[in-house]
C-alpha cells in the first residue's frame, strides 16, 4: 500500500447544508446517515476498517455523543463524528466496549492499514472532534461557546462578545534537505528508538513558507538552504496540522544539531540508507535504524529522493 495517507478526495464536505439546521437533523436523524466513533484519541472499528455505523447503531452512537459533527456527504449519504469521550473507560484506562465485533485503534498507527478513503473520514473527523475539545470556551472573553454550522463553527454565548471561531489548522513545513547525494536526517527524543526523519517545523507569524524553511532549517541544524520547491502537502491531525512538504538544497552552515530540539542529526548517502537502514520498524528488540513511517509525506519524499540517481 503506497498512498499518501489521510488525502482521498472522500467526502463532499457539503458545505451549503451546514447552515440549514433542519436540513442536519433530518439527515442526522434519517435511515441513510453514517456515523463513526472517537473516544478520546482513539477510532471505533470493525473488521480493522472504520466503523460507519448505521441504522440502530448509528441513532445508538449519536445519543451517547457529546458532540455530533456533520462531516459531509459519503457516496450521498451524510457522515457523522460523534465524539463519545464522556464514555466510561475500562478500569485499566482501555476504552468502553462497544459491540463484540469492534474494537479501537489509534489513528497515528493504524492509518497505513485502513483504506484510503477510511483514512480520510477518520482523519477529518479526529480534527474536528479533538479542535470541538479544546474550544468550549471563548478565547476572547473567557465564555462558554456553542457548536453551530454541523460543528464546523464555535459561537461565544456571551451577549456582549458573540465571538465566532472556526476549526484551527496549524501549518507546518516539512523539508528534504539535500547537499548533492546526501540527505538530512535527524532524531527527536519523544520518537520511537531508531526512527529518522526529514526535518520540519511551525510556521510563525509574519512569515512565509519557504521563509519557515529557512529558518526552521537554520535554528534546528545550522545549515543554510535555498532553492526551495514545493513537493505537496498532507494533513496530518495529531492534533490539527497540515504538513506542506518543501525540497531544498543546503548552501552552507555547519551541521550543529539543536539540543533543545533534536536528538541527533546527520547527512546520510543513499549507500548509508542502503547498508543501514531497515524499510520499516522492527519489533524483534533490534536497534537498527528506520526511516519515517510509510504513508506519510516524509517517507514518500525519502522515497522519491532514494529513487533519484545519486
Amino acid at each position: 500500500m503506497d498512498h499518501l495517507l489521510f488525502t482521498a478526495p472522500t467526502l463532499d464536505r457539503a458545505a451549503h447544508l451546514r447552515r440549514d439546521p433542519a436540513a442536519l437533523a433530518h439527515l442526522q436523524g434519517g435511515p441513510d446517515a453514517l456515523v463513526t466513533g472517537f473516544w478520546r484519541d482513539q477510532s471505533l472499528l470493525r473488521g480493522g476498517q472504520a466503523l460507519l455505523a448505521h441504522g440502530t447503531e448509528a441513532a445508538h452512537l449519536l445519543e451517547l455523543s457529546t458532540e455530533a459533527i456533520f462531516l459531509g456527504l459519503r457516496d450521498g449519504k451524510p457522515v457523522f463524528a460523534a465524539d463519545l469521550g464522556k464514555m466510561q473507560g475500562e478500569a485499566d484506562g482501555s476504552p468502553p466496549q462497544w459491540e463484540s465485533d469492534t474494537s479501537w485503534g489509534e489513528l497515528r498507527a493504524i492509518g497505513r492499514d485502513l483504506t484510503p478513503e477510511d483514512g480520510a473520514i477518520l482523519a477529518t473527523g479526529r480534527a474536528l472532534v479533538n479542535w470541538h475539545r479544546t474550544a468550549k470556551f471563548c478565547g476572547r472573553c473567557g465564555g462558554p461557546t456553542e457548536s453551530r454550522e454541523g460543528g464546523h463553527l464555535r459561537v461565544c454565548l456571551d451577549g456582549t462578545c458573540g465571538a465566532q471561531h472556526y476549526p484551527r489548522t496549524d501549518n507546518a513545513v516539512i523539508m528534504q534537505v539535500t547537499d548533492a547525494d546526501r540527505i538530512l536526517l535527524h532524531r527527536q527524543p519523544a520518537w520511537p528508538a531508531g526512527m529518522w526523519s526529514i526535518l520540519a517545523g511551525f510556521v510563525e507569524p509574519g512569515e512565509t513558507l519557504e521563509h519557515a524553511v529557512k529558518r526552521e532549517t537554520w535554528e534546528e541544524t545550522g545549515i543554510e538552504v535555498d532553492d526551495i520547491a514545493y513537493a505537496g502537502s498532507q494533513p496530518w491531525p495529531f492534533p490539527s496540522s497540515l504538513m506542506v512538504g518543501f525540497t531544498a538544497i543546503a548552501t552552507g552552515g555547519t551541521l550543529r544539531p539543536d539540543p533543545h530540539e533534536l536528538e541527533d542529526a546527520r547527512w546520510f548517502s543513499r549507500a548509508d540508507i542502503a547498508a543501514h537502514f531497515s524499510d520499516n520498524h522492527r519489533d524483534d528488540g533490534s536497534d537498527q535504524p528506520y526511516l519515517a513511517r510509510p504513508g506519510s509525506i516524509a517517507r514518500r519524499m525519502i522515497n522519491a529522493w532514494l529513487k533519484k540517481q545519486g
